[in-house]
């Protein structure tokens, strides 16, 4: 063969491999492409979990895992280039109104599986920086995660609607979790805003450096976030989750979820989704936020609607 007819012959089936199937495809494809999170993240071993769990559940299937993030996870399967990812409702919930970085026009392939844990926000503050409540941040340092994660739209989101904005703050850094631990450490920062499961290591290296305060979300705050997106809900984080906390921590959280193409066969999905949860033993084995996962969970209301065949294994599992 010659070489052009190679290059051919590989063009065609690559994007064999990106648009498998189409609405109407009564066969299932055999390869999916499963867009998980960035390198040395938690989405990337869960991902490998779930990978496993699928095949498994679904002889023949191969699953190829890549490294993706919340907002670019789901604009590849908008666009047809991944069939299963990670995302974090809220910005799967602006994504479908055609809100968000990247967003052109509302998604319309993109269908909600499961809830797998809540995304809990926290907002940490040094307890002698005199911060007892959001509105505090006024003239502070912060810091938070760079521009383009979820955490730094949501922490620019807060202080819009708080009326601090970035430029009522002392300073804002955009930096990663290893990074804001050590700031805190060095009295660089009087606060971190970070939105990820509890306990965060990265906290709780700030509260063995120095004494700490969590900041609650007050319910006006609350309710201006909730108005601005409904995948938003309330959190009541244990007072034994970091040491020096005194009392819960009155903040919210929205769900990391799993999400897939729409064009996926019904059947397929009612497999998948099944298979997930009766894996729940392995994926608390691999991440124990999964210790506390039921199948009430996974299936809890979405602002994202559900795949037909997720709906209908929660339907039948009794858990919708």
């Amino acid at each position: 063969m010659s070489i052009a007819r190679l290059r051919r012959a590989g063009l065609a089936a690559a994007l064999a491999l990106a648009v498998p199937f189409g609405a109407a495809s009564a066969q299932a494809p055999s390869q999916l492409i499963f867009h998980t999170g960035p390198a040395g993240g938690s989405w990337v071993p869960i991902g490998g979990a779930i990978t496993a769990l699928y095949e498994k559940a679904i002889p023949g299937l191969k699953i190829e895992n890549r490294p993706g993030a919340g907002l670019i996870n789901i604009k590849a399967i908008e666009e047809r280039k991944g069939h299963i990812g990670f995302g974090n409702m809220i910005s799967t919930v602006d994504a479908l109104r055609g809100v968000g970085q990247g967003v052109t026009q509302p998604y319309r392939n993109v269908c909600h599986v499961a809830s797998l844990y809540p995304q809990i926000l926290q907002v940490t503050v040094r307890a002698d920086a005199g911060i007892k409540s959001f509105a505090d941040l006024r003239g502070k340092r912060a810091a938070t995660l760079p521009r383009g994660n979820t955490t730094a739209v949501v922490a620019e989101q807060l202080l819009d609607l708080s009326g601090i904005g970035l430029a009522g703050l002392g300073r804002m850094a955009f930096v990663n979790t290893s990074d804001q631990a050590n700031m805190f450490r060095d009295g660089q920062i009087d606060s971190s805003i970070l939105i990820t499961t509890a306990p965060s290591s990265a906290i709780m290296d700030m509260a063995n450096a120095r004494e700490i305060r969590m900041v609650d979300i007050d319910d006006a705050l609350f309710e201006k976030l909730r108005t601005a997106n409904p995948g938003f809900s309330r959190y009541a984080m244990a007072k034994a989750t970091y040491p020096g906390m005194d009392r819960d921590n009155a903040t919210v959280q929205f769900p990391a979820q799993l999400v897939v193409s729409c064009e996926l066969p019904e059947p397929m999905v009612h497999t998948m989704t099944k298979a997930l949860v009766e894996g729940l033993p392995d994926l608390a084995r691999v991440n124990a936020v999964f210790a506390a996962e039921t199948v009430k969970t996974f299936c809890a209301p979405s602002a994202v609607p559900f795949h037909p065949g997720a709906a209908r294994y929660c339907k039948e599992s009794g858990a919708m």
